[in-house]
């Protein structure tokens, strides 16, 4: 349910900043504990089938004047913040927030820890002495007494637990040891006196990302300390401080006001949700409260004249409010599936809504709606909320973001103008693919102004590497074009949000290229995947060729968002949502925009029928995968073997195996080593414990993490089901697998995620295969 309007009287009080003499929003000084709370209880409630299969339940309720750090946990917002990015030390640098002041016990997601997973956690902990680390000696040492229960259960004395023993001995033992015992690696933290000890207290506790601790998921923003602080600007995924146009609120219409809508349609709406669109026009019984508006001249560069006329439709259930349909996948059927109508002018991460407009007043208040996403679930429709924002005044100024009227018909094929011609004809490279010139005169010619001489040098990488992944839909090669117009203007470039790359939150691994690359993770799996080493040399991610490589490929493969080009666009079907693909990348952040490119683009490839393209010297392609997955490997003879034939087999389909490849990671395991080693393992080698079975018994030798290689043999056996699939490098940190939603040898992932999905992390086992 939303609430009724936002309280009359002053308008709630943002932070504001000027940009060419508009007034905005300064997300640089807004945060979460700087917001108001939500004004309207809800709740959100999973089938317990579907919360068990996910692995943590994003179940719960909340009330009126909530605030949003007590209901936001890290695991809702991970597709909009990524907060789990942030360490305790980036929180204190951002925040001036002094953790040696910071009781252990004030960090809620510590107090959920048990010794053995914030060894798990936090890197070279397991190697300091017990009595190094005191508020863990001092925990071993509460539960060495006969005296102390722990789970409704007593613990014997210290004489039961040889390993406790040699713990107190002036010898010592690592923390690493008491993690490995069953019973004391269990031992939980909230049980320590943690208000006795600063968060400085344990060795490497700050400089640990929050994602690293179990249960990062469910952990409320409020539980760890400074994080409610960190300005929106500053997070891993900045908001952003404003995206496209204003407007003025030209007229306001209220409950009273006009009763037009109540028998036809809003001729121009210019609100909506990212599932039904930005220009949902409004009708029923009740009317439709709205703003008009108008962009008259002065506001320049940030008016357009879309929006004279336009009508932003207030959202909610009260008198003139309109729902739509929003979120997706399961959670979308949260709050009825719906969401008041609005826009998002900041991106993804918060809708702005007009809950309430006096038409006496010649008034409109606006709220922030969030939502929360969730990896295997899917997100909600923006329903919590209302967060008072801002009101306007008429002849004030409204934020509208980017809008583009999506009428069938509205675009029109512009001829090339003699100064772009000239550029295309100056800028030919001997070097480069060659692209049939009709074709790309006609593309260039369809560039946003000041982007053609950039278009006219990365138009034939693009093309060249959509040819090289396969890619032949006109639709989809069209939408690669709009989004690299949308995401860097054609110029693969450095992180643009200064604040963040100068922060060093990713160190050397700042946002490059078309889709920002960030995070060492990321640089090291399109490493492994292109061949290229982008770890030792990140900047070779704004190479031309590179970066079309790494947006080509995401976007076939859905490596972004797990939605990929052929979700969206299939010309032979005629399924062509240019405005929902874009959540192939960032959600619907400048979707129609990048929609009409696209379209426009896809007119023009009507020209390139004999497009042709020559290798200039990029990643190889063998097969139907890009490059190699894994480049290097430093195992034995085997190892190295079955390396190979990992990249020989990504990307394969796995339709011949069992249940169609729904149930294929044993079979794909040993499609690898048939062509490897020439055998497969296990008396049935399409079922999982049958080759672990075999593994153990003499086919192969298990062997520590630690200790494996690229090509190893990793299994998983968890209350979600058992799965098995390769190491791809030292450490085992990541890991190949059959995917079963799409009958491919295409699963790449953090050994952490699917430890995560399968609820594994007690039964999972490394192999060596032996020849």
């Amino acid at each position: 349910m939303l609430a009724a309007a936002i309280a009359p009287g002053e308008p709630a009080i943002v932070p504001t900043m000027t940009v060419q003499g508009i007034t905005i929003p300064d997300w640089s000084r807004m945060s979460f504990a700087s917001l108001p709370p939500v004004q309207a209880g809800g709740q959100i409630a999973i089938a317990a089938a579907a919360a068990s299969r996910a692995g943590d339940d994003p179940s719960r309720s909340w009330s009126p004047g909530t605030s949003l750090a007590d209901l936001l946990t890290l695991g809702d917002l991970q597709h909009d913040f990524a907060l789990e990015q942030l360490t305790l030390a980036a929180i204190a640098q951002i925040t001036g927030l002094d953790l040696a002041q910071v009781r252990l016990a004030n960090f809620g997601l510590l107090k959920q820890q048990t010794i053995s997973s914030l060894v798990a956690a936090i890197p070279g902990l397991g190697d300091y002495p017990v009595a190094a680390v005191k508020p863990l000696a001092a925990l071993i040492a509460k539960y060495s007494s006969n005296t102390v229960s722990w789970s409704s259960e007593r613990l014997a004395p210290l004489a039961v637990f040889p390993i406790l023993a040699a713990a107190t001995a002036p010898t010592g033992q690592t923390l690493k040891a008491i993690a490995s015992d069953s019973t004391l690696g269990q031992l939980p933290l909230h049980t320590a006196a943690l208000e006795q000890y600063s968060l400085n207290d344990i060795p490497g506790l700050s400089q640990t990302s929050l994602g690293e601790f179990a249960g990062w998921q469910q952990a409320a923003i409020s539980t760890v300390p400074g994080l409610a602080d960190v300005p929106f600007k500053a997070m891993p995924q900045s908001m952003g401080d404003f995206l496209g146009f204003v407007a003025i609120d030209d007229v306001t219409y209220g409950d009273s006001g006009d009763k037009e809508h109540t028998q036809t349609l809003t001729a121009h709406s210019i609100t909506g949700s990212d599932r039904v669109g930005f220009h949902y026009p409004c009708v029923q019984t009740r009317s439709c409260a709205y703003l008009e508006l108008a962009s008259p001249t002065f506001l320049g560069n940030f008016g357009s004249p879309e929006l004279h006329g336009a009508q932003w439709i207030k959202g909610g259930t009260e008198p003139g409010g309109q729902m739509v349909a929003g979120g997706h996948g399961i959670l979308a059927e949260v709050n009825g599936g719906k969401e008041p109508t609005g826009r998002l002018p900041f991106g993804s991460a918060v809708k702005v809504v007009l809950v309430s407009d006096n038409e006496a007043e010649g008034r409109g208040d606006f709220a922030l709606f969030f939502r929360i996403c969730h990896s295997f679930l899917g997100c909600t429709p923006y329903f919590i909320g209302p967060v008072p924002f801002y009101s306007v005044h008429e002849k004030g100024v409204v934020i509208v973001g980017l809008t583009t009227l999506d009428k069938p018909g509205w675009i029109q094929q512009p001829s090339t103008p003699a100064d772009v011609q000239s550029i295309i004809d100056a800028n030919q490279d001997p070097n480069a693919p060659q692209i049939n010139q009709s074709c790309l005169s006609s593309l260039v010619g369809d560039v946003k102004s000041g982007d053609e001489e950039a278009a006219t040098g990365r138009i034939p990488d693009l093309l060249q590497a959509a040819q090289k992944a396969g890619i032949t839909d006109p639709a989809q090669v069209a939408y690669i074009l709009s989004t690299a117009q949308t995401e860097d203007d054609f110029t693969p470039q450095d992180e643009g949000n200064d604040s963040f790359k100068q922060s060093g939150h990713a160190g050397s691994y700042y946002g490059r290229g078309d889709v920002q690359l960030t995070w060492k993770s990321n640089y090291q799996y399109w490493s492994n995947r292109l061949g290229v080493d982008l770890v030792n040399h990140p900047e070779l991610a704004n190479r031309s060729d590179i970066a079309a490589d790494i947006l080509v490929y995401g976007m076939r493969d859905g490596t972004f968002t797990g939605q990929k080009l052929s979700d969206y666009l299939n010309t032979s079907t005629g399924h062509l949502d240019y405005v929902g693909a874009r959540h192939i990348i960032n959600d619907s952040d400048k979707a129609e925009l990048t929609g009409a490119a696209a379209q426009q683009f896809e007119h023009s490839l009507e020209h390139c029928s004999t497009l042709e393209t020559a290798d200039n010297g990029g990643p190889t392609t063998t097969g139907n995968y890009p490059g190699q997955l894994i480049h290097s490997a430093d195992g034995n003879a085997t190892e190295q073997k079955i390396v190979q034939s990992i990249n020989a087999h990504y990307g394969e389909s796995s339709a011949n195996g069992p249940d169609n490849g729904n149930e294929a990671c044993a079979y794909e395991v040993n499609q690898v080593l048939q062509s490897s080693v020439g055998h497969k393992i296990g008396s049935n080698p399409n079922y999982v414990p049958s080759v672990e079975a075999a593994l153990k018994d003499g086919a192969g030798t298990q062997v520590s993490a630690a200790q494996s290689h690229a090509g190893d043999v990793v299994v998983f056996q968890g209350s979600q089901g058992e799965h098995i699939g390769f190491c791809m490098d030292n450490g085992c940190y990541q890991v190949v697998s059959n995917s079963s939603s799409r009958a491919q040898f295409s699963w790449v992932g953090d050994r952490s995620s699917y430890d995560a999905y399968y609820h594994s992390s007690s039964s999972q086992h490394i192999y060596r295969v032996n020849g």
